[in-house]
């Protein structure tokens, strides 16, 4: 035992050291192995993505291949970045550095899919194959392959062709045009009437779009020959066989007309264009007329320009029933077909004869005909289309040859005579034939002659009778008698009833026929019936043809039809059982239509109880499905008649039951023959056998194109073949004998089930679940019970039992596993399990995770409710005991496994029923490793396009992550999550860019080592916005500044103009200076500055700043008014408003701040602070006050703060302070604008904000204070930049910032406070930031925080594990471990640590930035962005000067007193 563990800590460590190496060597040698290589399925039209992915490339060029046959080799469509290939809808999407190639294939067309290789040009190269598939529409070839360009030659030069893989003797090409173009085939579909364009796929147009009219374009295709001799040796299953007989099947939403029969369009089209130049043509205008009681006679042309082709003709004529020649009695035809079974008889005919009389006929019989032409090898041309017809009855026989028509009136004569000149008059109203089609126009032109032509016409009759019997209204009824006076607009309405007007002229004639006689009916069946007449009283013998026409009546009222060409006894078929018709007969001569027979109504027969119980199917699938337990939502599925579009949209929520509608549509039976005779793939057969096997290709959705055939195979052998037997065990066991019993499920005896056969073998200790249809031995029997003797005792054995009969067998439902003795049967029955799953295996793995995957048992009733389990146990733990999952789906994952271990597994199937559960015998073991642990590493962002984002437009962003698990990879926008995927290449499509989208990050985290973070800063490229001062005064001979901003990128093109049509630009001289700039921290924002000196009027006009890029332009006016006299410092009245000053002292605010009013109304002086505050405008004037002369207890007033001696101040020195507001009015800032915090990590943060809105231009440095709240001492810092990095912060405190501006004048007033929290993994801020990602929604990262729960929120938030991201200080500007937020470079910056009492002394009290940043005793530098030493003497306490004191102000509370 010793011995064992020492040699299996050997062999353990021998393996970790295997291990190492051969990570240290995987890390060094060159990988394809990451690369996805899923088949990507796509659909014409879209745009593929095929991803490579390339590790330790080094110098290696990998190149992009289009698969080829080897005679022709690959063809090389890229080379690193490089498109080799002259297609230009190939790119390539690649990072410098970075390990992924993506092969963008744009607008995919069926010519793109194949076989893609990526390939590095290592020794020994390395590939990876990406398989592309395309979705084609109706009618378009497959792909074809590369050799199928042949060099030299074209298809329509050689010999020997070879057209998408498929080699024919003859070049395929047949141009049927005018075929097309005669049965008015649309103009943009006639590309498919060339078998050449159909094969280069240049027809010009979509299928779909053409599919209505393929039935008459394959019609023109065939050309009326019979290809299908040359189809059925060339391989093409029956189901795919309908070109070659001229037949277009429209694949619609049923799922049975889901069939693909792309593999066989070559050959098809190879035989039709073989069959052009060899068969015959079918025989054209095809009749048959009865010609008594016994013969019929039957008339054809021959086929134009091809008769020579023709060798001989022959006709089938096919009995199919007597009839009663009593009208009353109806024969019943299943009957008649009993004592008189339908027969055929062929009669040849040879080339030459256009007509063929068949005698020997039984008399008053329904017979079928049809005729063919062949050649002299026995080529055929198609069959026409088949004709009932009925011989007469007995002694009756057919109208002998009609009689020359009486002669009409000479009414053209008529007209001639009475001066009719307009040709055109004459021929139109002079014919009474042609008068029904007469037209406005034709009755405006001729309305001179009216009254001529209409007497003429009326040939000296009064017509009127006839006319008011066919219901034209009286005005047209004039028409009729011949007497026309005048045709006027009146008369217009008349067009519409010349059709009748021109019959009652014919009738009144006197040479049309009367009405057939005697018009009756008989042998009324459901679908046809037999009309019988005879020829009219009047003039029958010129009855030429008869006209049938009828109209359904009931339960809905159908269309008008007619049938031409009848003869009595005609039969009228196509009838709808069960319903009511209405028909009559009109006879018709050389001159025209004559009178219609009466009309008779009668009603169709209904279909027998027993004709509807056939069409019934008498297999349930739907009932099969519940007892199975399938989902409810998932029973549509459940149907021979589902439709595909809901086989598309269950897909998905139902992918795990797609085994039970196979087991419940195949129903137990065989139905692999049917499925080989139909043409089913082999790889798709098996489902045939109801097994469905995802991992083998024999699945549900993958066998999609060929679903029809198998469906139609289903639904035939279920009706056709016997059920599968019920129940089957074994009842008795003694040493060497078995007796077995089952269910029969065929009890009435609807399936003829001739008899069961029982399979049974001897099970080795070795044998899997693979060998379950093998059987040693078989023995038959007509009764459920079967003893079988001469078994080997105490041996195991394996039975199962199928159904036959005439038509096929069903497939076992169970299998009994028996061990052959009386000492192990422990005397009761011993059910039938299923077969065990098979084929298990691994779907997918990670480090701390296995998929696996299996399929469900070959052998097993449809209706068995089934159950899995899986067992499993790591080998290194050497139990004798598995743990178990149980699953009702045939994929399980297992999660929280060891990394790097290995596990051994076999899955079973169990039986559940409501009292028990039968399992299986175990599947083959399967022994899986779990993958090493890596940490995740990510990639910056690859972002195209790469040169510009144009605001507004979309752009693409590729993460690519690695790492063992999975990651989970997150896109982020300006730090807000947009996308989460576990993957390791997650393409993202972001639309409607806007221009603050310019930080994009990619994170990645799979739970091991420290999460990782990349970004990529772009800049948005947009058209130039302008922000620039409407309007500004300045005072005469002083110095005018203008400055606009503009927000554009690319950089534009910057000028001041004069005019606004921008054709005077402002230039720089002695007194005018122009000077243009660009932010040092926004790529996007540049300032455009004019200085004028000693202005005057002349200067005083509207300025335009012009900025234009490549995106576009814009302007904005800048009115400049010069004035000698000074204007108000400001009008503060709206200020006073919203400071709620009340409405009597309001006045004072009108102009600055009026001294005089406010001396007039004491009442005021209680608000003066108010009105102060408005007037110091966001600057510090304190500066100017103390200089001034205004004491210390005044001061506060100077920066817009209450003072507590207001009177006194106010009386005293509001002058002086009021002064200091008109003197800083144009030269001190306002305050910073916008703050905001963003978090770096748990113990830094940057606070950034916005130039102030008052003297923007004016500032030249910005002071930041923060401290934690409540603290007494604060940190400052110094900057230029409008951001500073706050380092050394307490993760879990809540922080305050303020801000202000300044410059050599003096300074701004402070921000109001902002505050915020930094966490372990968070931070929170006051201020929430908007992401503007089209779609996205944004999470508010900045949210205000009451403070006394924040240390309750950040404590809950760990306990639920809310908290999830690590923190570390960036590395650089680009890449971060961390938070998903930015990285951001720490500017250069003065930063000190102010004591309570000394903070204000270096806020304001100097009146320059120069004297605030000399040091005091009283300093103290911050330790982590403080540029010089700080003073240590922090001990000592010195009084505040007098400057300090007037400075410092009166004390307040919190951040007044920093002010």
């Amino acid at each position: 035992m010793v011995a064992g563990c020492y040699l299996w800590g050997a062999v353990v460590a021998g393996y970790i050291s295997l291990l190492v190496a051969v990570e240290e060597q995987e890390q060094k040698v060159p990988s394809l192995k990451h690369s996805l290589t899923t088949p990507l399925i796509k659909v014409e039209d879209d745009d593929a993505l095929l991803t490579c992915v390339v590790k330790n490339q080094g110098n290696f060029t990998l190149m992009w291949k289009k698969a080829a046959k080897e005679k022709a080799g690959n063809k090389i469509l890229t080379a690193n970045m490089e498109r080799i290939t002259s297609d230009e809808r190939l790119k390539i999407m690649h990072e410098d550095g970075g390990q992924v190639y993506v092969l963008v294939v744009r607008n995919v067309t069926i010519r793109d899919a194949g076989m893609y290789i990526c390939e590095l040009n290592s020794d020994p190269p390395l590939r990876s194959f990406h398989e592309l598939k395309v979705l084609s529409a109706t009618l378009q070839p497959p792909v074809p392959t590369e050799s199928s360009v042949v060099t030299g030659a074209t298809a329509s030069t050689k010999d020997s062709v070879e057209v998408w893989g498929y080699s024919t003797e003859r070049p395929v090409d047949h141009d049927f045009s005018p075929c097309c173009a005669a049965r008015n085939i649309s103009t943009v579909c006639q590309g498919f009437c060339k078998l050449k364009n159909i094969l280069d796929g240049n027809t010009g147009v979509n299928p779909s779009d053409c599919e209505e009219e393929f039935p008459d374009i394959v019609s023109c295709m065939a050309d009326g020959r019979n290809h299908m001799p040359c189809c059925v040796e060339a391989g093409i299953p029956e189901v795919c066989t309908d070109l070659c007989r001229g037949e277009y099947t429209v694949q619609t939403d049923n799922i049975k007309s889901m069939f693909s029969c792309s593999a066989y369009t070559a050959p098809t089209l190879a035989c039709i264009a073989a069959g052009i130049e060899t068969l015959p043509k079918q025989p054209q205008g095809f009749s048959a007329e009865a010609l008594n009681d016994t013969s019929i006679r039957l008339h054809w042309l021959p086929p134009a320009k091809t008769d020579h082709l023709t060798q001989s003709y022959r006709v089938n004529v096919t009995y199919l029933q007597f009839l009663s020649p009593v009208f009353s009695v109806k024969v019943d035809t299943s009957k008649a077909k009993e004592i008189y079974p339908p027969n055929s008889a062929l009669h040849g005919i040879p080339r030459g004869k256009t007509e063929f009389i068949i005698n020997g006929l039984e008399k008053f019989s329904l017979y079928e005909v049809s005729m063919w032409a062949e050649n002299k090898d026995g080529g055929k041309s198609l069959s026409t289309y088949d004709i009932k017809i009925v011989t007469h009855m007995e002694g009756d026989s057919g109208d002998p040859e009609p009689l020359e028509s009486p002669t009409l009136p000479n009414i053209r004569s008529c007209c001639i005579s009475n001066n009719v000149t307009h040709a055109k008059c004459v021929d139109k109203f002079c014919d009474p034939r042609n008068v029904a089609s007469t037209q406005l126009t034709d009755l405006m032109i001729c309305a001179p002659w009216d009254t001529e032509m209409f007497q003429c016409l009326a040939d000296g009759k009064d017509h009127t009778p006839c006319c008011a019997a066919k219901r034209l209204p009286p005005l047209c009824q004039e028409l009729c008698s011949g007497n026309v006076t005048d045709i006027n607009f009146k008369y217009f309405r008349c067009l519409s009833y010349m059709n009748e007007l021109s019959s009652c002229m014919l009738e009144g004639y006197g040479v049309l026929p009367s009405r057939p006689v005697n018009f009756r009916f008989s042998n009324l069946q459901t679908t046809f019936g037999i009309l019988h007449w005879d020829k009219p009283d009047t003039l029958g013998d010129t009855v030429v043809d008869y006209v049938v026409k009828y109209q359904r009546i009931t339960p809905d009222t159908g269309k008008t039809m007619s049938v031409e060409h009848a003869k009595s006894p005609f039969i009228l078929e196509n009838l709808d059982s069960a319903s009511t018709y209405e028909v009559f007969v009109e006879p018709v001569n050389n001159i025209g239509t004559g009178e219609a027979s009466t009309r008779i109504v009668f009603r169709t027969a209904s279909r027998k109880i027993e004709d509807l119980l056939d069409s019934v199917n008498p297999y349930n699938q739907s009932s099969c499905c519940l007892k199975s337990g399938m989902k409810p939502e998932c029973l549509p599925l459940c149907s021979y008649d589902a439709n595909i579009s809901e086989v598309k949209s269950l897909a998905r929520l139902c992918a795990d039951e797609f085994s039970k509608v196979v087991r419940c549509a195949a129903g137990g039976r065989d139905h692999l023959p049917c499925c080989a005779r139909r043409g089913v793939p082999n790889n798709c057969q098996p489902l045939c056998q109801a097994v469905h096997q995802a991992s083998t290709g024999a699945d549900f959705l993958q066998c999609l194109p060929n679903i029809g055939q198998i469906i139609t195979c289903y639904e035939e052998g279920t009706t056709k073949l016997p059920p599968p037997i019920k129940d089957f065990k074994a009842v008795s066991v003694q040493d060497g004998i078995v007796v077995l019993t089952w269910q029969v499920d065929d009890l009435n005896g609807t399936f003829n089930t001739a008899h069961f056969e029982v399979y049974y073998k001897l099970v080795e200790e070795n044998s899997t679940g693979s060998t379950v249809f093998e059987s040693d031995q078989q023995i038959n029997t007509t009764v459920p019970i079967v003893k079988i003797p001469d078994l080997e005792t105490g041996k195991k054995y394996r039975f199962f039992v199928v159904s036959r009969n005439l038509k096929g067998t069903s497939l076992p439902s169970s299998i009994v596993t028996v061990n052959v003795s009386s000492e192990a049967w422990n005397g009761t029955s011993i059910s039938g399990a299923s077969s065990p799953p098979h084929l298990l295996e691994v779907d997918s793995h990670s480090a701390t995770w296995l998929q696996f995957a299996w399929n469900p048992p070959a052998i097993t009733h449809p209706e068995d409710v089934l159950k899995y389990r899986l067992y499993y146990q790591q080998v290194s733990a050497n139990l004798s005991k598995f743990d178990m999952v149980e699953t009702d789906v045939t994929t399980v994952q297992l999660t929280g496994l060891t990394p790097n271990t290995q596990y051994a597994l076999y899955s079973t199937a169990l039986i559940v029923t409501k009292d028990t559960k039968i399992e299986s015998t175990p599947s083959e073991t399967l022994i899986a490793w779990t993958d090493p642990a890596f940490p995740a590493f990510v990639e910056a962002p690859t972002i195209h396009p790469i040169n510009m984002v144009t605001e507004g437009s979309s752009m693409t962003v590729l993460c690519i992550a690695m790492g063992t698990p999975l990651p989970t990879v997150t896109l982020y926008i300006n730090g807000h999550p947009l996308r989460s995927e576990i993957t390791r290449h997650m393409v993202t499509m972001v639309h409607n860019v806007t221009s603050d989208m310019g930080h994009v990050s990619c994170y990645a985290d799979n739970g091991y080592g420290t999460p990782m973070i990349a970004s990529r800063k772009i800049t948005i490229s947009r058209a130039p916005t302008l922000s620039a001062p409407a309007s500004t005064t300045v005072m005469n001979d002083d110095v005018l500044f203008l400055q606009c901003k503009v927000d554009a990128f690319p950089a534009p093109t910057m000028a001041i103009f004069r005019d606004s049509e921008l054709k005077q630009s402002m230039m720089s001289d002695d007194r005018i200076s122009i000077t243009a700039r660009g932010d040092e921290e926004d790529m996007a924002t540049f300032y455009l500055s004019m200085e004028i000196a000693k202005v005057n009027q002349s200067d005083g006009q509207t300025y335009y700043c012009h900025a234009n890029n490549t995106l576009g332009a814009n302007s904005a006016p800048m009115l400049v008014n010069v004035t000698d006299q000074p204007l108000p410092v400001m009008n503060v009245t709206q200020c006073c408003l919203q400071q709620n000053v009340s409405a009597d002292c309001l006045d004072i605010c009108a102009f600055s701040i009026d001294f005089d009013m406010m001396i007039r109304k004491p009442q005021c002086i209680p608000q003066f602070s108010l009105m102060m505050s408005c007037a110091s405008d966001g600057s510090d004037h304190r500066h100017c006050c103390s200089t001034g002369g205004v004491p210390s207890n005044c001061l506060d007033w100077c920066r817009g703060e209450a003072v507590e001696e207001s009177e006194v101040c106010a009386l005293s020195h509001s002058k002086t302070i009021v002064g200091c507001f008109h003197q800083g009015k144009e030269n001190l800032p306002g305050k910073p604008t916008n703050i905001k915090v963003r978090p770096i990590d748990k113990n830094s943060a940057m606070v950034f904000w916005d130039l102030p809105e008052k003297n923007p231009h004016s500032v030249e440095l910005y002071r930041v204070f923060w401290r934690p709240v409540g603290a007494k001492g604060a940190n400052k810092s110094d900057t230029v930049q409008r951001k500073l990095v706050l380092h050394e912060l307490h993760s879990g405190t809540t922080y305050e910032v303020v801000v202000k501006a300044g410059n050599s004048n003096g300074t701004s007033q402070l921000t109001q406070p902002l505050k915020f929290i930094t966490a372990d993994e968070f931070i929170i801020a006051t201020s929430p930031v908007r992401s503007n990602v089209g779609g996205a929604v944004g999470i508010v990262l900045a949210v205000f925080i009451v403070l006394g729960l924040v240390v309750v929120v950040i404590y809950v938030m760990k306990k639920k594990n809310l908290i999830v991201l690590s923190v570390k200080k960036p590395d650089s500007p680009s890449v971060a471990f961390e938070n998903p937020f930015y990285a951001v470079r720490d500017p250069a910056s003065t930063a000190q640590a102010v004591s309570a009492e000394d903070y204000n002394v270096h806020i304001s009290s100097s009146g320059s930035w120069q004297s605030e940043m000399s040091g005091t005793p009283s300093d103290r530098s911050s330790a982590s962005s403080s540029p010089h030493s700080p003073d240590k003497n922090e001990s000592t306490e010195m009084n505040p000067s007098m400057y300090e004191q007037i400075s410092l102000g009166v004390n307040g509370q919190g951040f007044k007193r920093f002010k």
